[in-house]
């Protein structure tokens, strides 16, 4: 659903404040991820859905082609990122611009993190 970042952010907070992970805000020099989001959120930033990244791709025309001039690359993208969609408890669906697509993956394993905002 287009438009959901918002919502599944403030989820995801939610759970993450609501449990112990990991080394979360373990000392004031390496605080966890989603300590750090919390911060942006309030300024209206959030992690963009499943569809919010297909369309913010699809819009800017975002290939996977280092031949074409709008390689991934090239707008200063890494090659996949966390999405706030997930397609279970156990697994989110992060986009990968190196081969084109998403895949429904493990919400443990390690994606970069591209926050948005609508103004």
């Amino acid at each position: 659903d287009f438009g959901k970042g918002k919502s599944n952010t403030t989820t995801m907070i939610s759970k993450w404040n609501a449990k112990a992970y990991g080394d979360q805000d373990k000392c004031s020099s390496h605080k966890d991820m989603w300590g750090q989001i919390q911060k942006e959120v309030n300024n209206g930033w959030f992690v963009p859905s499943r569809a919010e990244w297909t369309a913010f791709a699809g819009e800017f025309g975002i290939t996977e082609d280092s031949s074409n001039n709008k390689y991934y690359e090239n707008f200063g993208l890494s090659y996949y990122y966390w999405s706030s969609s997930q397609s279970s408890s156990y697994n989110v669906w992060p986009i990968y611009f190196d081969s084109d697509h998403m895949n429904g993956n493990g919400v443990s394993n390690s994606y970069s993190v591209r926050l948005s905002a609508t103004f």
